[in-house]
Formats: structure tokens, sequence, C-alpha cells
């Protein structure tokens, strides 16, 4: 049971949150998985109708031989716990 799981894993890729660091222009856009830098624009990876925008969160997707694919904004939760204390 294991093993097919591993194998339909590999076989479809896999799938990454990440971080946007510099939003393509000039250049082209920066983003960090996992501590690994990736560099992307708009008319190969990106696949959001919205632009990338430095320290949005995104859903970057890997194929089975750890290539970059595709990059997908991930929505703002709405109502979502944040990261700072609430006030008291």
């Amino acid at each position: 049971m294991l093993a097919l799981a591993l194998f339909r894993w590999s076989a479809a890729g896999t799938r990454k949150r990440g971080k946007v660091l510099r939003e393509p222009g000039a250049g082209p856009g920066l983003m960090i998985i996992e501590g690994q830098q990736f560099r992307f624009s708009l008319t190969d990876l990106w696949q959001s109708a919205q632009p990338p925008k430095i320290g949005m969160i995104v859903e970057a997707e890997f194929n089975r031989d750890g290539k970059l694919v595709a990059i997908s904004a991930l929505a703002a939760r709405s109502g979502g716990a944040s990261r700072s204390r609430p006030a008291s």
C-alpha cells in the first residue's frame, strides 16, 4: 500500500508553498521555497490572474523530476489566524 502511494506521488509531482521576494518587471521575479530561490516570469510559470506581489504566498508545482512547472497565488484566508499576538 505504501509503495503504491509513493508511486502516485512521484508520478504526479509535488506542490510546495513559497513566498514572492521580487516582482517580475525589468527582470525575472524571484521566490523562495524551503530556503531555495527560484526565478520566474509572468509568461512562463505564473498561472494566476492576479499579478505577483512582494510577500505573496504562492503554491509552486514541480514535476516528478523536480523541475518547477507552475506557480499560483494562494487566496488570502478571510478571518484566518494571524501570526501577531492579539491586542490586550
